[in-house]
């Protein structure tokens, strides 16, 4: 882990974002890039990264796809940061990131509307749902997640619950893989990521499944834990462009500059 002070010392160890980027190259530079879009929106906290390897005891990603959040999300805790938010390595921020802080104070939390309107039914497995006892029907009524940015205020009793639950259904070998068995490798990481050849689902609804998003959709919708933020966007999808209020911008691909 490493840690970086953003427009000078944190008088008070209050707020900090936390990400990673291990294994590709491009992944480090991401997060280079992330830390310029901090500094230059004029964030005043610490931001903490993961570059080089997974927080300690962590799973690898086929045995966990996506546990590494709900790790990081501790440790930040463990070193006694009160707001915490999670922005994924291919983000920026590209206006100032204080309501976003702001919002977590006053929620106890801050997750932000599906910018595609899908539901957590559309990207879950058979596996996933009968492991957390949650019909097909049930579950496409139930908000998807994106657990690209997540914000959550350690202080806060739901908010710890949410951690707590989210990190168990991430360790559990079925909910965040989609499967209970081990995943071999890519091609069938893929599969199960996209629903190919009904890999984890018939049911023509079921587009693929997204792990830490699953699991935290289920989390949060039997905490009672609603997406109330439209500051994220995502930079590729024309049908929910960007506002004068869109703070973050998800941006999956990678050059010198910002299109």
């Amino acid at each position: 882990m490493k840690l970086v002070r953003i427009n000078g010392p944190n008088q008070v160890k209050k707020k900090c974002i936390i990400s990673l980027g291990v294994g590709k190259p491009v992944f480090k530079l991401t997060l280079q890039r992330l830390e310029q879009s901090l500094r230059r929106v004029g964030f005043n906290g610490d931001f903490l990264y993961w570059d080089e390897s997974l927080p300690s005891g962590c799973p690898d990603h086929f045995e966990a796809p996506f546990a590494f959040k709900s790790y990081c999300f501790y440790i930040a805790k463990q070193l006694g940061y009160e707001q915490v938010l999670w922005i994924d390595a291919p983000c920026v921020a590209i206006r100032k990131i204080a309501p976003v802080f702001q919002s977590i104070e006053q929620h106890g939390y801050i997750l932000f509307n599906n910018n595609y309107g899908q539901m957590m039914g559309q990207w879950s497995s058979d596996a996933a749902l009968v492991k957390n006892g949650i019909s097909r029907e049930a579950a496409l009524q139930i908000p998807e997640i994106p657990c690209s940015v997540l914000g959550l205020d350690m202080n806060n009793t739901r908010a710890q619950q949410f951690l707590e639950q989210w990190h168990q259904l991430m360790s559990d070998g079925v909910t965040a893989k989609g499967t209970a068995a081990r995943i071999k490798d890519g091609d069938e990481y893929q599969a199960i990521a996209w629903n190919l050849n009904n890999k984890i689902s018939s049911d023509i609804r079921v587009k693929g499944h997204r792990h830490d998003q699953t699991a935290a959709g289920i989390v949060a919708h039997r905490l009672g834990m609603l997406p109330y933020s439209d500051y994220l966007k995502d930079i590729h999808y024309a049908a929910k462009p960007i506002k004068r209020n869109t703070i973050i911008l998800h941006h999956r691909e990678f050059a010198e500059t910002i299109t």
